[in-house]
């Protein structure tokens, strides 16, 4: 139980799932969606209004004779679910702030189907959509215009990857995946094989979009991430050539694990790969999508409501109770939190709440907010899981939603809201 001794110490809308990641955008440039480049519209005819242009420069919109275009955009990077494997994509082009994506909902090659383009509604109860946003809205798809698509060449065959070796790293500094072997052929292939075993699958997964062969002092490393899932399903691979080591960071859902092959200690942690450990969920951290929430006993005081943060960079866990009769929130964080002022933000589906908490111990690694006239212990009962947490916007993990709503009528009981 993670809350024993906390307090002596410190003394949605419908359209859109919960998503594990929002990506700010303002080019598409680089971004791989060449295939869905082009002009769409109503039936494919171009020389209609309302219509869409997406290319290098983002999306383009036009309607009653306006024009919007070049405006950033958020891309909803997991929308389809972390094992999603499909052509479609989904954004926000109209985002309002960085907790609001807007009212408008965007999804290319809908339903699968290359050369379409759904644009839908993302309204809650009593919002009214803005005029020249609402004229893209419509229940069937854009159709691309003949001769606007734009020609995706070939790839050339790649050449074989050069399996890597303890003598040829220097040789494949600066090389891509692909162009080096770390995991099929080679002596350093043989290694990881053996270290990784049945965790191999996850490790190639893992690395699929990924950095080059890099190297600091005597150490070579390569890092990555799934596709779409930077932060909690990523990794690193550090190698030591001299005294023939390897060392892989494997985070499966926000949890990390560290295998060592060929030394008692661990590698050194070169500067890049130092700093993506520090951003990212530490040893010992819950996998998403994290556990349920559970009434736990104080002494002294009516149970408290506790819920584990999963995949969480610096986020423990968030308490919800009853102080001197009011609803109030509690977070603890794994380590301290330097910048000023807090703001933990909660997403569900899109839809956002921000507490401004205040620092409640000297370490600052126990903040607290009141809860009196939030709508956040309604979200918490009503949302589907999980919920998303941002500190000053940055994504800091999820919490669970099950079992929230049996918890908080215990924890909260005869408490006012």
């Amino acid at each position: 139980m993670r809350m024993a001794g906390i307090f002596g110490a410190a003394c949605g809308l419908a359209l859109v799932p919960a998503m594990a990641l929002a990506v700010s955008m303002t080019s598409l440039k680089g971004a791989g969606m060449e295939a869905d480049y082009g002009s769409y519209a109503p039936g494919g005819d171009c020389s209609r209004e309302p219509r869409i242009a997406i290319g290098d420069d983002g999306f383009a919109f036009t309607a009653a004779g306006r024009t919007v275009a070049g405006r950033p955009f958020e891309w909803a990077a997991s929308f389809f679910g972390n094992s999603y494997e499909g052509i479609s994509n989904a954004f926000f082009p109209f985002p309002r702030t960085a907790d609001d994506y807007g009212m408008v909902l965007l999804t290319t090659s809908s339903d699968e189907k290359r050369g379409t383009l759904l644009v839908e509604s993302n309204v809650a109860p009593g919002q009214r959509i803005d005029a020249f946003e609402g004229a893209f809205v419509r229940p069937e798809p854009y159709v691309r215009c003949k001769g606007t698509e734009v020609a995706v060449p070939d790839a050339p065959p790649p050449a074989p990857a050069v399996p890597l070796d303890w003598t040829n790293l220097a040789s494949l500094e600066g090389q891509y995946q692909g162009g080096f072997d770390a995991f099929d052929a080679g002596p350093v292939a043989a290694v990881i094989r053996s270290l990784m075993g049945p965790k191999l699958g996850t490790l190639k997964a893992n690395l699929q979009v990924g950095g080059p062969l890099n190297r600091e002092g005597g150490l070579y490393y390569f890092s990555g991430n799934a596709p779409h899932r930077g932060g909690e399903d990523q990794a690193y691979v550090l190698i030591d050539p001299r005294r023939r080591a390897v060392q892989v960071g494997l985070w499966e859902r926000g949890s990390l694990k560290i295998y060592l092959a060929g030394s008692t200690t661990r590698l050194p942690l070169p500067r890049d790969i130092a700093a993506m450990v520090a951003k990212s969920p530490p040893e010992g951290a819950v996998a998403a999508p994290g556990t349920p929430w559970e009434v736990v006993p104080a002494e002294g005081r009516a149970p408290l409501a506790y819920v584990d943060a999963a995949a969480s960079p610096r986020i423990r866990s968030i308490t919800i109770f009853c102080d001197s009769g009011r609803p109030a929130l509690a977070m603890l964080t794994v380590k301290p939190i330097t910048e000023r002022p807090v703001t933990l933000t909660w997403n569900f589906n899109g839809r956002t709440t921000n507490l401004a908490m205040i620092q409640s111990n000297r370490e600052a690694t126990f903040w607290q907010a009141g809860l009196s006239g939030s709508p956040l212990i309604a979200q918490i009962e009503q949302g589907r899981d999980p919920a998303y947490l941002r500190i000053n916007g940055t994504l800091e993990g999820q919490a669970a939603l099950t079992g929230a709503s049996a918890a908080l009528n215990v924890a909260l009981k005869g408490c006012g809201r």
